[in-house]
């Protein structure tokens, strides 16, 4: 299996760290982001990527190269539509895969047990996405299930029962209601979920879910992951990558 990694954007919130460096090289105590995306997946298995590139994407392939120095494989394409919504990187891959395979942001940082589950999941869903049951805050990703069936996902939406982690394992089936979403100017990935939702083909995996007591640490430790659009977000991640570092070591 492969995973797909979204690492197009610039990121406009974080100001003068993206001026000359796009935001997936940017470092939480000293590794970059998507070297910390890769080097987690790896821990639950997978050794193939594909990343979107887009903006200042050279630097990505000049910083990570085939994937060697980090025991993985990668290929890479560009988005040269890159300043739209992230429906169309993902949509760009098409192309270099053909089975199922996980999808992640170059800015989601996350707890290894996540994917785990998720690659355990059994559900025939042409997406299946990690929700989390946390109180929405501002610009969180909103999401509405019922019976483990998602039957609404945006940002605005008025009805919602959890969020989006930004983790999916998909099938390429998703690429048929990207474009179908495309094709009607809805471009942000959510948007082709939706199309999938109507055709009661979209489920989740309730990261709550994941048994959180460790044996060897004698306590409960739960599944966690932060997605980093400011500052204060890559502050929160730091604090949140140092309590969690033997957590992160169980795992491998």
């Amino acid at each position: 299996m492969k995973s797909l990694i979204i690492a197009a954007g610039r990121g406009n919130r974080l100001n003068d760290l993206t001026c000359k460096k796009p935001k997936a090289l940017i470092p939480a105590l000293g590794l970059a982001l998507i070297k910390r995306v890769i080097l987690t997946t790896k821990q639950a298995g997978i050794n193939e990527f594909v990343i979107v590139i887009g903006y200042l994407g050279e630097k990505i392939k000049a910083a990570l190269g085939n994937g060697e120095q980090l025991g993985a494989k990668i290929d890479y394409i560009e988005n040269q539509e890159w300043q739209k919504s992230n429906g169309i990187s993902v949509l760009t891959a098409k192309k270099l895969i053909n089975e199922n395979f996980m999808l992640s942001m170059s800015d989601h940082i996350f707890d290894p047990r996540i994917l785990k589950g998720l690659l355990d999941n059994d559900t025939k869903s042409s997406v299946v996405l990690a929700i989390d049951r946390k109180a929405p805050l501002p610009g969180d990703t909103k999401v509405l299930e019922r019976d483990g069936k998602i039957i609404d996902i945006g940002k605005n939406i008025e009805e919602a029962n959890c969020i989006d982690t930004g983790l999916f394992l998909c099938s390429p089936k998703i690429f048929s209601y990207l474009n179908e979403a495309i094709n009607e100017e809805k471009t942000e990935l959510s948007d082709g979920i939706v199309k999938a939702a109507s055709n009661r083909d979209a489920s989740i995996f309730d990261i709550t879910q994941i048994d959180s007591y460790s044996s060897k640490m004698r306590k409960e430790i739960k599944p966690w992951w932060i997605d980093i659009d400011t500052k204060e977000d890559l502050i929160k991640a730091e604090k949140m990558i140092s309590k969690n570092a033997s957590t992160l070591k169980l795992q491998q």
